[in-house]
């Protein structure tokens, strides 16, 4: 029979010993001895033009290429002396088989040339990849698999005893099958993905007694692949890396929390808009620096619709305090889509920042729960706001803020403490709106230029600064309808000191204020009435105000009924004089 051509070996091969014959020795310097090997064409091999090779090796090391080497149970353990890499080939470990390696020696896959690491261990008889003397974290570098062993499979493993502070299993490879594999006693992490390096599968593994909380590390785009069903540590996390999400993704619940150290922004640059979905349950830890970007620089979009029984969480990773994190930002070029999620300990960083952050975007937020916030959500610029109901916001005193134009567009069903807050940044108010009572009052920080109908409906508070007005019908028609009752007045007062009151001006369309309580106003009347204004105040009163409750221009119509001053304001009205 004529046997195939030889490939180079820089290691040893010899054949598996016999029962109670001497262990093989380990290989030493010379030429190495020659197994009988095994043509393609016969026996099937992996990598086209490799040579499979049956055989059992005394030990490893070195590189080896054009060799599809399988290593069975009936081998014993074998030794990897050094650096085993693996190119151009494969190495197959099935059921039972045990590779020993010496202090900081790695196995090596698919660095350079194509090659693939095919592991099928099964649960009586594992694969076992171990130190072949400390039995300590660290005592050999642990298993790569380089770019260039895409689809290689671990199934049926142990690695113990195995890494360095970055991780026991390196996988720069796509497409990798991890399944039913035990990770411990690393010295890091158990697993780092980078570059391309993907799982096509992930299920049923056990990441346990590792060097660090982060038992995988991975890209953000690497995390698609990181399934539930695998036990970790109680202190466990995921670690997400920085950097972009260009297309759409789906997070899984892995079942331990991810942690964000750094920025991932989602936006992409084709025609597709890049959405990045997480699944029910799925909890998400910042840390101080940490940050969740949608559509800062491309389209992008978040989706987070979680369950009442598996809500999604943005939390802080360290300090579990209002202010622990920055917040999850949502950009000119973002949209989010958040039910059933929770924010917590947000809104760290710059004064100003909240948990949810909307610059710009679109948002439609339901059924979610803030506590314990330095500020909940903030809405700002251009916004659109689609839905913003049911909601609770607890702990977090500055509730919510939003530009005077989008609070119309506040909906049913929002829950806030006693001391909650619903900011509302000065501006115009554009088309016609209502502004309901939410439970917590508004606060208005300067003037409000009302350009549309505004109506406020019965039980409205507001509370307003030192420069706050509403001003109504300066540069465009608008008609100012505020209708209390005798059980629900609308509150206007001062959140110190004094404000300026409810101008109407030349352009203000016929108007009423009913059942309105006015307080603690400036030097000015509380209401003032511009020519040819025509307005009714039935029951309107005004306590500790400065000046009369209202004044007007000749040619403006006032019609008033149970207008009372109270607590010192010095007069019902101030009529204007020489009409």
């Amino acid at each position: 029979m004529r046997l195939a051509p030889l490939a180079a070996l820089a290691l040893s091969v010899t054949a598996c010993p016999k029962p109670g014959a001497e262990p093989a020795s380990e290989a030493k310097p010379g030429p190495a001895p020659v197994a009988v090997q095994t043509p393609q064409s016969a026996a099937g091999s992996i990598t086209p033009g490799a040579t499979r090779v049956t055989e059992c090796p005394r030990s490893l090391g070195g590189a080896e290429a054009q060799i599809d080497r399988v290593i069975s149970k009936d081998c014993g353990p074998v030794t990897v002396v050094e650096d085993y890499r693996v190119d151009n080939g494969s190495l197959t470990l099935e059921a039972g088989a045990t590779l020993q390696f010496k202090d900081g020696a790695a196995l090596i896959v698919g660095a350079s040339e194509p090659a693939k690491l095919l592991v099928a261990g099964t649960p009586t008889e594992p694969v076992t990849l171990t130190s072949a003397s400390d039995k300590a974290a660290g005592a050999w570098r642990g298993v790569e698999l380089g770019d260039k062993a895409a689809r290689s499979q671990i199934q049926g493993a142990v690695i113990e005893f195995a890494g360095t502070e970055e991780r026991a299993l390196w996988i720069a490879a796509a497409e990798v099958t991890l399944e039913g594999t035990t990770i411990r006693e690393a010295r890091g992490p158990a697993i780092r993905l980078e570059g391309a390096g993907s799982l096509a599968s992930f299920t049923g593994n056990t990441l346990r007694k590792l060097g660090s909380k982060a038992a995988i590390v991975a890209p953000a785009t690497a995390v698609i692949g990181i399934a539930g069903g695998n036990r970790f540590d109680g202190e466990a996390v995921v670690q997400v890396l920085g950097g972009d999400i260009g297309a759409p993704t789906t997070w899984p619940n892995p079942g331990v929390p991810l942690r964000l150290n750094e920025e991932v922004r989602v936006g992409g640059a084709g025609p597709e808009r890049a959405v990045l979905n997480l699944s029910p349950g799925t909890e998400l830890r910042f840390g101080p620096e940490g940050r969740l970007s949608i559509g800062s620089s491309a389209d992008g979009g978040l989706v987070a619709r979680g369950t009442s029984e598996a809500p999604i969480t943005f939390t802080a990773g360290d300090r579990r305090q209002a202010g622990g994190w920055g917040g999850l930002q949502i950009w000119a070029r973002g949209e989010a889509d958040l039910e059933h999620a929770a924010f917590e300990f947000g809104g760290g960083g710059d004064e100003g920042t909240a948990a949810l952050m909307v610059e710009d975007g679109a948002l439609s937020l339901r059924e979610t729960t803030f506590r314990s916030n330095r500020a909940g959500v903030a809405i700002r610029g251009k916004a659109t706001l689609r839905a913003l109901a049911d909601n609770r916001f607890a702990a977090t005193k500055r509730a919510l803020e939003l530009p005077a134009d989008l609070v119309g567009a506040l909906g049913e069903g929002n829950a806030f403490d006693s001391d909650g807050r619903i900011v509302v940044v000065p501006g115009a108010v554009t088309s016609k709106a209502t502004w309901a009572a939410h439970g917590a009052p508004l606060e208005l920080s300067g003037e409000v230029l009302v350009g549309a109908e505004l109506t406020l409906e019965a039980g409205l508070r507001v509370l307003a600064g030192p420069e706050a007005a509403l001003i109504v019908g300066s540069d465009a028609p608008a008609a100012l309808l505020a209708h209390g009752t005798a059980e629900a007045p609308i509150q206007l007062a001062a959140s110190a000191g004094v404000w300026r009151g409810i101008k109407l001006h030349g352009k203000t369309l016929a108007s009423t204020l009913q059942h309105v309580e006015l307080s603690q106003t400036g030097a000015e009347p509380a209401v003032w009435v511009e020519a040819p204004t025509e307005v009714r105040l039935d029951n309107v009163t005004c306590a500790k105000c400065k000046a009369a409750v209202v004044g007007w221009q000749c040619g403006a119509s006032v019609s008033q009924s149970a207008v009372l001053a109270t607590d010192g304001t010095p007069a019902i009205d101030a009529p204007p004089q020489g009409c």
